[in-house]
């Protein structure tokens, strides 16, 4: 089994492609840990060749564990680096749909009960609810075109509740 799990920040994918990674057995790709590996947390968006060398790290890392492994699941939405190759071999594609205004209060209580990234303090995980808000409107409609494209392997979750359901029937 090859799952794919796309949707905005913090609407949960790395939750449950642990819960599903833990239920059946299979190897987790986490995006986001090759990004803080290759140290883009600390980049500044016009230092366009440092970005470009950690997008190539990232290419790597998912490329070698792609062709290592039969069955996994990944997390994240990295649709200009990486996620046109996950998705390629990906049987199905979960969508997590989920409101911004959920989004927005997940982060908060995330970041008041763990050190979620040990790469950030607090307050630059703070500073991400912006970010959290950026990226939907801009990125929302490429979103979307994916999940429309792949229509035919896509599972829609609107609410944690429809996860829930989901994660029984594995």
């Amino acid at each position: 089994m090859r799952i794919s799990i796309v949707g905005h920040s913090s609407s949960g994918k790395s939750t449950l492609a642990r819960n599903i990674s833990e239920r059946l057995n299979i190897p987790h790709l986490h995006l986001d840990r090759f990004w803080f590996e290759a140290g883009g947390a600390k980049l500044k968006s016009n230092d366009v060749e440092s970005i470009k060398k950690a997008r190539t790290y990232i290419k790597e890392k998912v490329t070698d564990f792609l062709k290592r492994e039969d069955s996994w699941v990944s997390d994240g939405w990295y649709s200009n680096t990486v996620q046109p190759m996950i998705s390629e071999q990906a049987n199905i594609i979960l969508f997590l749909d989920i409101p911004l205004y959920r989004r927005l209060f997940n982060h908060l209580y995330r970041i008041s009960k763990t050190d979620r990234h040990k790469e950030l303090t607090k307050w630059e995980e703070f500073k991400f609810l912006y970010e959290i808000i950026r990226r939907t409107f801009l990125k929302d409609s490429k979103l979307r075109q994916f999940v429309y494209k792949h229509s035919d392997r896509v599972k829609t979750f609107r609410n944690y509740k429809e996860i829930e359901e989901y994660l029984n029937t594995l």
